[in-house]
Formats: C-alpha cells, sequence, structure tokens
C-alpha cells in the first residue's frame, strides 16, 4: 500500500461511523491518489465499513459514471476512476 493510502487510513480511523459521503469521498480520494486501487485496499481505506458497504458504494459509483471496474488478469479487477472524471 502506498504512503497515501496509508494517510487515508490515518484519516478513516478517526470516523467513527461513515456516512454515504465518508465512504464515497474516501473511495474517491483513494483513486485521485493512486489511479487505481482493488476492492481490498478500498476497504482498508474505509475500515469502519464492512466490505458490503464499500462494494456497494463502488457499484453505485460505477452506475453513475464516477469509476470504472477494469479487468486487471485472471479473475482480479480493479477501481479506477472513469475518463470523465479526470477531465
Amino acid at each position: 500500500m502506498m504512503n497515501s493510502a496509508q494517510d487515508l487510513l490515518k484519516e478513516a480511523s478517526h470516523i467513527q461511523h461513515g456516512s454515504d459521503r465518508d465512504v464515497r469521498r474516501l473511495i474517491l480520494e483513494a483513486l485521485s491518489r493512486n489511479r487505481e486501487c482493488d476492492l481490498e485496499e478500498l476497504v482498508g481505506v474505509c475500515d469502519f465499513c464492512s466490505w458490503n458497504q464499500v462494494f456497494l458504494e463502488v457499484d453505485r459509483l460505477s452506475r453513475t459514471g464516477e469509476v470504472r471496474l477494469c479487468r486487471k488478469g485472471n479473475n482480479q479487477y480493479v477501481i479506477r476512476p472513469s475518463l470523465q472524471a479526470t477531465r
């Protein structure tokens, strides 16, 4: 995990009960710093949430076009900011 992701982990640890807005913000910040993350990295960043909560937010962000899922290898996927979001 990169230092910037560790910074996000520290920030997330200060949030006791995250709202959907907190999860969304942390996911987008992690992607803006790292350009891509796998789901487990995002779960680590949003450590106050369950895996399901992070997955649901990534799903929502994907459906609204804010992030995209990219196949990286055999059964491996990463989440990246959408091309629209990087412009």
